[in-house]
């Protein structure tokens, strides 16, 4: 089912949050934890030292997702 709520692709940015690259998937935070621990999420994540979170590079994630169809 389409969340008719979410933003087109190109309205999200190019560096997300876990909160936002949820909402970009259509997932719960919980399931981006789940991905960043097994299935190679991690490739599309970065955490800068100054940050304790990890951020998620827009086109690193649309590979990622390529990669599991």
């Amino acid at each position: 089912m389409v969340n008719k709520d979410r933003l087109s692709d190109d309205k999200y940015p190019m560096l997300m949050d876990k909160k936002t690259v949820a909402e970009y998937l259509g997932v719960s935070k919980s399931s981006v934890d789940v991905f960043l621990l097994n299935d190679n999420l991690s490739a599309a994540a970065f955490e800068p030292s100054k940050f304790k979170r990890n951020f998620f590079i827009k086109t690193k994630v649309n590979k990622w997702l390529e990669g599991l169809q």
